[in-house]
């Protein structure tokens, strides 16, 4: 087989290298550039379904009239303070950007010139220090030209006052920044890399054209590769950052392994034969079936992984197309040069018939230790690596500002955090979506129970909703306050109450004229208002909360009273006129009778004429007392008619939104029966005048007593009323009319609420950094306290959802946690199934598998450690676990193959196991050394880039195949082999013989 393989690439070598040129041509001129495709995609990585995509959406539902893709936070700042001409500036180019919208792409602006006077103070910081601006765009982080937006954006901030300096910031800037710091670090990988590389190469094969033809394969690989992944990127398959990054390193790692080995298995060979094409077909038939495997590894590694949910993860499914393309390459392409050069491949140290093939000494000795002590070894590998991977807890960050510390958008953010606090910049959003009605008084009330109860978790420093558009809740109308002033208008119908008992109990005298009637007449009236007004109390208070339809009827009632007092003032006024003229007329006729008397005293002497001379003086005098108590009972209705004037205002008050707590109402419906009482007392006593009116009217005290009466129920209730000021929860009610008319409500509704009222957004302001994992942490309390207020308020069902930076930061965790388990158990019963059928062995797979997990939480213990130690991080970037681990295990097994199939090999040739490990380890040694340095190689790189995530990356890699292939490949492996002896097939018996490979 292998040699007819052979013969056809000989044969066919020109045709080969040309195909491969022209696939490099056709790539670079018809298909998309791979960095251009990752720029443009989205890079949340969530799916649709996810929580925060879900609450970003609805969100964008609520204000219509700041609607945009990204936002920039536009801040100026002063340390000594911001003057007055730097306040102007900012105003001028903000001004100068509204006039030009369409130019920058612009679709709103906000800034304290153009916001609500309620609003304007949170523009600037306390310190008076910084004023920020936000300037919302149609272009989104996917828009090919949101960096010349934000570049000429920026660019428009020129000429800035002396001391004063610029920033600009937000979520989408910061995202762009780590983008182009990501592309560019591709791009210091890639140099870096091939200058590792050439070196090793170089080093490896002391030639010159075996590293130039590694270079130049990789290099053709990885332009067709990239081509092909852009142009399935552009059909929907997921990319990422990462994606670019990742190829370039595991080509020039891998495709530089397969090639090397390729090519030292050719120069091993070419010192067995003079014959070229038998060394060739020699080499293929070595190590084809290895590199296949290896290949296939790393293939099914990264394919499984569309499988995953998270976008990440599933992003770098790119990487399988390389791998397939790198192993055509190596089948193809190097076997077709190795045959057109032959031993010139190794120039100047060509490999000659006869030559020795230089073993591993490091393997030799480390194989020879491990053989013969085998279980020792393992007690030492236990005791030593145990400890370090027990330290490997897992603590992630999830800022991508670690790896652009010295972006502009960085500075900027760290600048108003600075002056505003953390959560400023990137506040968090809460959603709640329901099929009642928010834009109502009920639905309000739920606004507000939610906003009070999400203020008041840990971590959360404001609110700002429909009922608390600046964070702080709208005083009039909490019931509190509501209560306050029905309180005061109750104080003014005691003051009233007051006087009129006080008029009506001084008030004494006898009638002297029948238009007392008109009193009395008035009094029923008093008594009939009284009477509303304790009908609807007593409504009030048999239908709770809220107080509107039992105040409005209260209203009614004391504008009667009040229609009824004026009524009592005119016709006790009238009377007083009655009985001043009666008065005046009782006295002239005395005055007649005296005079009459003087001129006839013969007559005056008669006992008859006396007795009508006594009752004219009598008479007199009582029309003089009852004249001058009726101009008092005057003065006394005119006060009350006064007072109740103030009491009908103060009920005005009290209908326009008072809600009542039940018990109060109660009591007030008891105060105004006893008000009604006394209105009738003070009708019957006004009665008893009109019957008696040459008397004094008793009746009045009794009056008196029952408006007393009136006057303490009503100041009972004012005592309720003004305490609730003092309760712990003030309650909250918008009355509908008010949610119709007040324009300010209005505003805030449409910025919070959507139009048809199913959707309120409230946007939370965290003390922490939105990207730190206290703030993450912050995000299931939040959602919890906000269902659970939810499910005790007015409107007690819907669904909350959490959104905003934070809120994805938390679902990236949650679901890259769920889906790194998921995923690696794919990724390693995959690998597991390709390794049984490579080696034909269950039992050394599972040795091979345990080892990988072994070196990885090893090496995850020593690169957190760096990370929090050194690189002075709370933990290891969120992605580096999992990529840590499909890396190394993808990799890592790569070596396993190279050393368990030539292991194999030696088997079937008769070998024992022992002798079989020992002579793969020493024939493999140096070559499975090269091949991890010039992987390690390939992504130490990373750690020149500067990004945090990269180095950490890279350090995983570095670090993980040092342990493997010094601990693992050296120690563990041998050891394995020895314990398990011709047990190592298990389940599979195999006759110690060779055999070809012909898969």
């Amino acid at each position: 087989m292998f040699h007819r393989y052979a013969r056809m690439v000989s044969k066919f070598r020109w045709l080969i290298i040309a195909l491969w040129l022209v696939a490099v041509a056709a790539v670079t001129l018809f298909l998309p550039s791979l960095p251009n495709v990752v720029s443009h995609q989205s890079q949340t990585y969530l799916p649709n379904n996810a929580e925060s995509v879900i609450a970003g959406n609805l969100a964008n539902r609520t204000d219509t009239q700041h609607h945009a893709q990204s936002t920039v936070v536009v801040a100026i700042r002063d340390a000594h303070g911001l003057t007055q001409t730097d306040k102007l500036y900012l105003k001028q180019r903000m001004d100068a950007l509204g006039r030009d919208k369409p130019s920058y792409h612009i679709t709103y602006i906000e800034d304290a010139a153009n916001a609500p006077s309620s609003v304007g103070s949170q523009f600037l910081s306390k310190d008076g220090t910084t004023e920020i601006a936000v300037v919302g765009l149609s272009q989104g982080i996917t828009d090919p030209n949101v960096s010349g937006t934000f570049k000429q954006l920026y660019g428009s901030f020129r000429n800035v006052p002396a001391g004063a300096k610029m920033y600009f910031t937000g979520d989408v800037p910061i995202q762009e920044d780590a983008l182009h710091g990501s592309l560019n670090a591709a791009k210091k990988t890639a140099a870096v890399t091939v200058i590792l590389v050439l070196v090793i190469l170089l080093a490896v094969f002391r030639s010159l054209l075996a590293p130039l033809l590694t270079l130049i394969a990789i290099g053709l690989s990885y332009m067709v590769s990239s081509g092909v992944v852009a142009w399935a990127a552009a059909r929907g398959m997921p990319v990422s950052t990462f994606t670019q990054t990742f190829l370039i390193a595991i080509l020039m790692g891998a495709g530089t392994d397969y090639t090397m080995i390729m090519m030292s298995r050719f120069r091993e060979e070419l010192t067995r034969t003079h014959d070229k094409e038998e060394a060739l077909t020699a080499a293929l038939k070595g190590v084809s079936k290895t590199i296949v495997f290896s290949a296939m590894t790393v293939l099914v590694s990264f394919a499984v992984l569309y499988f995953a949910r998270f976008g990440l993860y599933r992003s770098a499914v790119g990487i399988s197309i390389g791998i397939f393309i790198t192993l055509l390459n190596g089948i193809t392409l190097v076997p077709a040069v190795m045959s057109v050069l032959g031993r010139a491949l190794y120039w100047p140290l060509q490999p000659k018939p006869g030559a020795e093939h230089r073993p591993s000494r490091i393997w030799n000795w480390t194989s020879a230790v491990s053989t013969k002590r085998p279980w020792i070894v393992l007690l030492v590998l236990f005791v030593i690596l145990t400890p370090i991977g027990l330290r490997f807890t897992n603590d992630r960050t999830f800022n991508p500002m670690v790896d652009i510390p010295n972006s502009t958008s960085v500075a900027g953010f760290n600048t108003v955090a600075k002056a505003f606090g953390d959560g400023q910049v990137l506040p968090t959003t809460i959603v709640l979506k329901t099929t009642a009605d928010l834009r109502t008084p009920s639905g309000m009330a739920t606004i507000n129970q939610i906003s009070k109860t999400l203020r008041s978790v840990s971590g959360v420093k404001t609110v700002e909703s429909a009922t608390q558009p600046t964070g702080t809740v709208i005083k009039q109308f909490q019931l509190a306050y509501q209560n306050e002033q029905a309180s005061v208008g109750l104080h003014q119908i005691q003051s009233g109450l007051s006087a009129l008992s006080a008029n009506l109990g001084n008030s004494h005298g006898k009638s002297g004229t029948s238009q007392v009637g008109q009193l009395q007449a008035g009094s029923a009236k008093v008594t009939a208002g009284m009477g509303s007004l304790a009908k609807g109390a007593t409504q009030l208070a048999s239908n709770g909360t809220p107080l509107v339809s039992g105040a409005q009827g209260l209203a009614n009632g004391l504008s009667q009273v009040h229609s009824g007092a004026s009524s009592l003032a005119s016709g006790i006024s009238q009377v007083a006129t009655s009985d001043q003229k009666l008065a005046g007329a009782a006295g002239s006729l005395a005055n007649a009778i005296a005079a009459w008397a003087k001129q006839h005293p013969s007559a005056a002497q008669s006992a008859s004429w006396q007795q009508i001379q006594q009752l004219a003086n009598q008479l007199s005098q009582g029309t003089s007392q009852t004249s001058q108590a009726t101009a008092k009972l005057s003065v006394g209705a005119t006060q009350t008619a006064a007072a109740l004037s103030g009491l009908q205002n103060g009920s005005t008050k009290l209908a326009s939104g008072t809600k009542q707590f039940s018990n109060a109402v109660g009591k007030l419906a008891s105060g105004a029966n006893q008000l009604s009482a006394g209105s009738g007392q003070v009708t019957n006593g006004i009665g008893q005048l009109n019957a008696a009116l040459g008397k004094q009217v008793s009746g009045l005290g009794t009056a008196a007593a029952g408006v007393s009466k009136m006057e303490s129920g009503v100041a009972q209730v004012g005592g309720f009323l003004h305490q609730s000021k003092s309760a712990s929860d003030p309650g909250f009610y918008i009355p509908a009319s008010t949610l119709r008319q007040n324009k300010q409500l209005q505003q805030a509704m449409n910025a919070y609420i959507s139009p048809n009222g199913h959707i309120a957004k409230f946007t939370v302001v965290l003390t922490a950094n939105p990207y730190s994992m206290t703030a993450i942490n912050t995000m299931t309390p939040l959602q919890n306290a906000a269902q659970t207020s939810l499910a005790a308020s007015p409107i007690h069902h819907g669904a909350i959802y959490v959104g905003g930076t934070t809120g994805t930061q938390a679902n990236m965790n949650q679901l890259s946690s769920q889906d790194f388990v998921r995923t690696m158990s794919i990724v390693f019963a995959a690998i597991f199934i390709l390794l049984a059928i490579l080696l034909r062995s269950i039992l050394t797979p599972l040795v091979s598998l345990l080892s990988l997990a072994g070196t990885y939480f090893v090496t995850m213990g020593i690169v957190q450690s760096i990370a929090i130690h050194v690189l002075h991080q709370p933990g290891v970037n969120w992605a580096v676990p999992f990529f840590a681990f499909l890396l190394l295990v993808a990799l890592g097994v790569d070596y396993s193959i190279f050393l368990t199939t030539r292991f194999d090999e030696e088997y079937r040739a008769g070998n024992s196991p022992v002798a079989a490990i020992r002579h793969a380890m020493r024939t493999m040694g140096n070559v499975v050394f090269s091949a991890a340095l010039i992987m390690g190689g390939t992504f130490g790189s990373m750690i020149v880039t500067g990004m945090s995530t990269l180095t950490e990356i890279g350090l995983a890699v570095v670090i993980g195949l040092f342990l493997y292939t010094f601990f693992m490949l050296g120690f563990y492996t041998p050891a394995m082999m020895g314990i398990m002896g011709r047990a190592h097939a298990w389940p599979f018996a195999r006759d110690n013989e060779e055999s070809d490979w012909v898969g």
